[in-house]
């Protein structure tokens, strides 16, 4: 009755002092937010989940104290402390005399269009963005709290006692937001990847990759105004969720990027936070916390539904988003589950005209299948050589480009694939493949390794390559493809037989809905081989 009245306060911009004309509340399963325009101020509401507990108002008032401490760590700027709540009579203030009966944590506001979620709809998050991200978090990471109490949180069985409370606390809503058969499958799949993958979570516990991190790094949690980037909101209420590997840290937000229709960020993000930290081990674990972190989006929205203030049509909004969450996990289970059993080598090809997306296309299909990448721009340069940032803007067919050279250049690359397949990795080869011939050897190389064959072809809109090649001309780059160049080869691209294992991408289509349905039939094709 006492958070009711409270929360009627909330909306009264009075009850916040001097200078407050307006206030917007946001409300999720677990607080309030209320927006008053210089100021944000966030009461926790006296709930009980077993893996939350702000049921009393000492435990609201630690947990305050908490969240600003542990946010001062990559926020200071916005965290400015806590305040209590007071009732005076039947009159409640903010910071006022009386007896205090909730307590809020005061932060600086910042205008709700600069959230990052905000920002990927309006495509204003780039590759500068994303690597700011990753050299905040890499130092972070590094120069965060570590000790024997904290590695222990990366072990299988503490790993697994989320999984289960996962599924533990989702079986209410099986066949509402998850169908059986998929909490099944993937239940199934993580209890097995935890039993038979143990070295791998004991290896990053010995490699240093179980930190005391965020928790809750998604989209919704990152501020970008002005080129800054500002984390915010980690988990203060259970340090479980928030000890645990990087992996599963970073693996949050690159599932947010795959569910906000940015998968090719997704692999950006992770590929640019490998290279500053060299953690190339995370790509063993990435598919299986993404799959985790997928999940318990869709568990938490599931909360909401028992919430009494909602009403039907928001309810039916939770459970289409929640089983949309629930499908994504269940698309990275059947990725991970892939590393259950001993399987083929897949030998991808990313062909394509200039600058239709293969090397984007490439990272993030290598990044999921944690396949070898290799680039014929830069074993170009290297039979050359020569740097590989050098711009070489030969004419078409002359120079580094010449059919000499051209052909030089395919044969060591497949050489490389060869050597690579016959251990038994996985490969992506990114190359224009304009050719039946060089395709044809390709798959040779492929047939010689008992490997799977699958041919992505990009195929983007010609409005989309030319804008995209003349901004990549004004920056640093491997490829010197241009638009003269594109259009050659468009004039001698040899089309596809019907025999060909080919997917075609085009990646200037953000629909999720196309984006998913194109990179399960990816998968069902690595599966039928």
């Amino acid at each position: 009755m006492q958070q009711s009245s409270i929360f009627q306060n909330l909306k009264n911009p009075k009850f916040y002092g001097k200078g407050v004309r307006s206030v917007e509340l946001i409300q999720t399963h677990i607080s309030y937010v209320a927006l008053t325009g210089r100021y944000a101020y966030k009461i926790k509401k006296p709930v009980n989940f077993g893996f939350l507990d702000f049921s009393t108002l000492e435990k609201r008032k630690y947990f305050c104290e908490e969240e600003v401490r542990l946010n001062k760590r990559l926020c200071p700027e916005i965290y400015l402390g806590i305040v209590p709540i007071t009732q005076k009579d039947n009159n409640f203030k903010l910071n006022g005399k009386g007896k205090v009966v909730e307590y809020a944590v005061k932060m600086k506001e910042f205008p709700q269009e600069k959230i990052m979620t905000k920002q990927l709809e309006n495509d204003k998050v780039n590759e500068e963005i994303l690597d700011k991200i990753c050299d905040i978090l890499n130092d972070f990471y590094k120069t965060g709290e570590h000790s024997n109490e904290i590695d222990s949180y990366g072990k299988v069985e503490t790993v697994k006692k989320n999984t289960d409370e996962n599924f533990d606390q989702t079986e209410s809503v099986i066949d509402v937001t998850i169908p059986k058969q998929i909490f099944n499958y993937i239940k199934t799949v993580t209890n097995e990847f935890l039993d038979k993958k143990k070295e791998l979570f004991e290896k990053r516990i010995k490699d240093g990759f179980i930190r005391d991190c965020h928790g809750d790094l998604h989209s919704g949690n990152i501020v970008v105004s002005n080129q800054e980037v500002f984390i915010f909101d980690c988990i203060e209420f259970n340090k479980r969720f928030r000890y645990s590997d990087v992996a599963s840290d970073l693996g949050f937000l690159a599932m947010d990027l795959d569910f906000q229709g940015r998968p090719y960020a997704s692999s950006y993000f992770i590929n640019s936070y490998v290279e500053k930290s060299g953690d190339q081990g995370i790509y063993d674990v990435l598919n299986f916390y993404k799959s985790y972190r997928a999940y318990v989006r869709g568990k938490v929205l599931g909360f909401k539904l028992d919430d009494p203030h909602i009403d039907n049509k928001e309810k039916q909004e939770i459970i289409e988003k929640a089983s949309k969450y629930f499908d994504l996990s269940y698309y990275y289970a059947e990725l991970f589950s892939r590393n259950l059993v001993k399987s083929k080598p897949i030998f991808f090809i990313t062909g394509g005209l200039t600058g239709t997306g293969k090397t984007t296309v490439a990272r993030k299909i290598s990044t999921d299948y944690n396949t070898r990448l290799i680039s014929t721009d830069e074993v170009r340069k290297e039979l050359q050589r020569i740097d590989k940032y050098e711009r070489h803007h030969d004419a078409y067919n002359t120079g580094l480009y010449s059919p000499d050279k051209m052909m030089e250049t395919y044969e060591k690359a497949l050489e490389k694939s060869d050597k690579l397949l016959s251990k038994g990795e996985s490969v992506n080869l990114d190359a224009t493949f304009k050719t039946k011939k060089l395709r044809d050897m390709a798959r040779d190389v492929a047939n010689k390794n008992n490997a799977i064959f699958i041919i992505l072809f990009c195929s983007t809109p010609e409005e989309f390559v030319k804008k995209y090649l003349e901004k990549r001309i004004k920056k640093k780059s491997i490829s010197d493809g241009r638009w003269e160049i594109y259009i050659k080869q468009k004039d001698s691209f040899e089309g596809f037989s019907s025999k060909d294992n080919v997917v075609e991408i085009d990646i200037s289509n953000k629909s999720y809905d196309y984006q998913i349905k194109l990179f399960r039939e990816i998968l069902n094709k690595t599966n039928r081989g």
